[in-house]
């Protein structure tokens, strides 16, 4: 390949990746509006019982259930740090133990750390109504320590094995409803869909440009060079 060929293809093959990218990201961002509008339909449709054996997580995420059963006070799990209002606080997770069996953990929402103590604990067998939502672990978040109980973000698996429940879901259920005064504070419902393919769109979008400017500069430099 001559010299003066080669930053011209190799400009080139760059402005095509960039472009190939920048669309990717595009076709991503929009997929994600998609998907924001699919999760905020669920959410608003009424809701249906919640089934006992749930073989497609996926299917059910952010699907709002109902269920009943009483909850297992002595085997709550506090995911920290997770501030309201400029105050340290928790998301309390108790296990639910289902009247036609099997276990759910539901994330019965907030509460600071001043209130765990008093927090409500209601007894006896209850209806509650929720969110479906698969946990995820957060990599900006410090590792679990199941030793010492000890959670900054919901791992069902270790968590069972931690509460020694059988038969856990293999999602969890948060309360969507929340009463003033009352902790734990339901209806903290966290939508996990990736937000940054807009941004990353543009960046490529503009180092395109970039390239194709600097393109023509290049070549108008050696016209006048030539002239």
């Amino acid at each position: 390949m001559p010299y003066k060929i080669r930053p011209v293809f190799i400009a080139g093959l760059m402005f095509l990746a960039a472009a190939v990218l920048g669309t990717w990201q595009e076709m991503q961002m929009k997929s994600q509006v998609v998907r924001v509008a699919q999760v905020k339909t669920l959410m608003a449709e009424a809701p249906v019982p919640m089934p006992e054996k749930i073989e497609f997580p996926e299917a059910w995420e952010y699907r709002r259930v109902t269920l009943a059963g009483q909850f297992l006070h002595d085997r709550e799990f506090f995911v920290r740090q997770r501030v309201f209002d400029g105050m340290n606080g928790s998301h309390m997770l108790v296990p639910f133990y289902r009247a036609s069996g099997g276990i759910v953990l539901v994330n019965r929402g907030w509460i600071s750390d001043v209130e765990i103590q008093r927090a409500e604990r209601p007894e006896g067998i209850i209806k509650i109504e929720g969110i479906v939502q698969q946990p995820r672990a957060v990599s900006s978040m410090p590792p679990n320590n199941p030793r010492k109980n000890i959670w900054h973000w919901t791992d069902i698996n270790a968590m069972a094995a931690v509460g020694k429940l059988k038969a856990l879901s293999p999602v969890i259920v948060v309360i969507s409803g929340r009463t003033p005064g009352i902790y734990p504070m339901g209806g903290r419902i966290e939508v996990n869909i990736r937000s940054d393919y807009g941004p990353r769109a543009i960046f490529w979008y503009v180092l395109t440009l970039i390239l194709l400017i600097g393109f023509f500069v290049y070549h108008l430099e050696n016209l006048y060079q030539k002239k």
